[in-house]
């Protein structure tokens, strides 16, 4: 009996000391995933600052993206509202220029000098024109503003109507036709630049 007391106190013993044994690896193994699971944890973390700060970075850009494009536009609406006062400024010298010749073409005297001189208003006219068209060649708001749309189809009526009233004149001046001159002159005084409050009714 007491032998096989002592045998099972043994086999205890034996199994305990095996038992711990066989724990201490599975304790070390444990530990070092706890760890490389910290680390993972932390290096999640950092990933998620990382990204943080990308996403971050990404909106800013995008909204100086926004920004630069839209003081692109306006530089753009900028130099083409330049460009069209650089117009009317030169249709007031044209305009001016044809009146200080209105009273010698009215006796109708189809002088060739003063013939000469209302031909050199038309020309400056349509080099303001051409002026004009290549200073807004390049400038999309022309077809994408609504604003520019309305002043660039004004500015063009107002070119159409300088052009004609004075080639009208010009005509009735060649051929001393007096109706034709007064035609002219009429549809010259007549032309009138509207606001753009004006435009939208």
């Amino acid at each position: 009996m007491k032998r096989l007391l002592f045998l099972s106190f043994g086999s205890v013993m034996l199994l305990t000391a095996c038992g711990s044994q066989n724990l201490l690896p599975l304790e070390e193994q444990s530990t070092e995933l706890q760890e490389k699971n910290h680390e993972l944890k932390l290096e999640n973390q950092s990933l998620k600052n990382e990204n943080a700060k990308k996403e971050k970075q990404l909106a800013g850009l995008e909204k100086d993206a926004k920004n630069t494009k839209q003081a692109n536009t306006n530089h753009k609406i900028a130099s083409y509202y330049d460009a069209s006062s650089e117009y009317f400024s030169t249709v007031t010298s044209i305009i001016n220029a044809y009146q200080s010749l209105d009273k010698d073409i009215v006796q109708n005297k189809k002088n060739k000098e003063l013939l000469g001189k209302l031909d050199a208003v038309i020309d400056d006219h349509d080099v303001a024109v051409d002026q004009y068209q290549d200073a807004i060649a390049g400038l999309d708001v022309v077809k994408k503003d609504d604003n520019v749309k309305k002043q660039h189809k004004e500015v063009q009526g107002v070119q159409q109507k300088i052009h004609k009233s004075l080639e009208t004149i010009r005509k009735g001046y060649a051929n001393k036709d007096a109706t034709m001159i007064n035609k002219g002159r009429h549809e010259l005084v007549s032309i009138k630049v509207k606001s753009d409050a004006e435009t939208d009714k």
